[in-house]
């Protein structure tokens, strides 16, 4: 899986609040104080973010909710784009099924042909970019994200109707919707099995079901595109559940094995099957087994040691990034079990809260106080100002026993930035 800042729901804007009155004082008969239907995001976070902003809270100038819908309004004239887009047909030779190449693989210098390509890892080889499969469903997942906030924000019906017609185009219009799987996610040239791997592909997926729930109301939103992505979402989740590349990333006691159960519990929980939900976040917090690097292991305590470390991560070039990354997949996966009644944020085994002794271990390599020890050939520092950000940013909501440390953390990795985190959006770090 490919690890760039790119590869995140973040929107780079300037923070610059030009038009501070967009939005307020609107109107439409849209607005509602009903709690929004989302899955990672939190509904009263929400909520309380969109009264501030429609009572003219200018305050909140770290997070820029207005600089998010100067984003949303440039986004209405943008194309719709699909899977369709391609000119390389996938192995099944339709090409309504997804396509990528595996990012760390290249061409064998000692084969002629240079196959089957071998793996380099952390180098990325920039012939992934030729099929557009994977960057044009980020672009859109981005763009659906940061459009459905706005709408929710301001009740204007332009940006769900924008939204809607990006998520159809995606998912629903029989011309152009992508087949609810992966199985051609990560392809390596040269050699015709299929990598599970490739699930990583779809880990912001989540971030549509939290699209959706933010514009589930609106008049742009039909009876007809409910149905359409409920029933996209189940048969994807079918294939997450019962094809061999899901029941292979479900093994995986990296971070791959922990955004697959992200992706699996909100989909799930989107769906009402709240029994998948439940019984993953439950699975989650207990004892650990006897674990491998591959092994039927859900638990939080398998993932992180006592002291913090992540192991499973230090077997990667760029350990530090995989690291935060994993750590970030455990606090969304924490989200998701608040949403449905399970508490992992303070789950702990011993007086500490696991996922809080991780950020610990982590917090002086993030703000560059001591240098990593382990693997990290290279750095991309966007990269990590996005994972530091959104961790430090939950820790400060989830752990105020520690909000001093981790609010200085905060204003020194989010110090000049210039992107736009929908992630964030949060009452507490705006107003560092």
């Amino acid at each position: 899986m490919l690890l760039t800042a790119s590869n995140f729901t973040a929107t780079s804007v300037n923070r610059v609040f030009a038009g501070s009155n967009i939005g307020l004082n609107s109107t439409s008969p849209e607005k509602t104080q009903v709690l929004p239907r989302t899955v990672i995001l939190d509904p009263s976070t929400l909520l309380k973010l969109k009264q501030d902003f429609n009572e003219g809270n200018n305050t909140m100038s770290g997070l820029g909710l207005h600089a998010l819908v100067l984003q949303a309004s440039s986004l209405l004239n943008k194309k719709a784009t699909s899977v369709v887009n391609k000119s390389e047909l996938p192995p099944s030779g339709d090409i309504h099924d997804f396509l990528s190449l595996a990012p760390y693989r290249w061409p064998d210098p000692t084969k002629k042909d240079g196959l089957p390509y071998i793996g380099r890892d952390g180098k990325t080889n920039p012939e992934i970019y030729s099929i557009p499969d994977k960057g044009n469903m980020d672009d859109m997942i981005h763009s659906v994200t940061v459009l459905a906030a706005a709408y929710y924000l301001t009740g204007n019906s332009q940006y769900a109707s924008k939204a809607e017609e990006l998520l159809r185009n995606w998912f629903l219009n029989n011309s152009t919707k992508m087949n609810p799987n992966l199985t051609y996610a990560e392809t390596v040239r040269g050699k015709s099995k299929i990598y599970s791997a490739g699930i990583m592909a779809g880990r912001n997926l989540t971030d549509v079901v939290d699209a959706i729930g933010l514009i589930q109301r609106s008049s742009a939103w039909s009876n007809e595109d409910q149905v359409g992505i409920v029933s996209w979402f189940s048969q994807y989740l079918d294939w997450l559940l019962k094809s061999n590349s899901g029941k292979e990333e479900a093994l995986k006691i990296n971070n791959h094995g922990t955004y697959y159960y992200v992706q699996v519990s909100a989909i799930a929980l989107f769906l009402n099957k709240t029994n998948i939900t439940r019984n993953i976040i439950k699975a989650s917090i207990e004892p650990p087994s006897s674990s491998t690097f591959v092994a039927p292991e859900k638990s939080i305590a398998a993932k992180i040691l006592p002291n913090g470390l992540q192991p499973f991560e230090l077997q990667r070039t760029r350990s530090l990034d995989y690291s935060m990354f994993n750590l970030l997949g455990l606090f969304k996966l924490a989200n998701i079990g608040q949403n449905a009644g399970i508490d992992i944020w303070n789950y702990k085994t011993d007086r500490v809260p696991l996922l809080q002794k991780a950020l610990d271990f982590l917090l002086p390599y993030i703000i560059k106080k001591h240098s990593w020890p382990y693997s990290q050939v290279t750095q991309d520092r966007l990269l990590n100002r996005y994972l530091a950000t959104d961790l430090l940013c939950q820790a400060i909501i989830h752990y105020p026993n520690r909000i001093g440390p981790y609010l200085d953390a905060y204003k020194i990795v989010s110090r000049n930035s210039t992107f736009l985190k929908i992630d964030n959006l949060s009452p507490i770090c705006p107003n560092t």
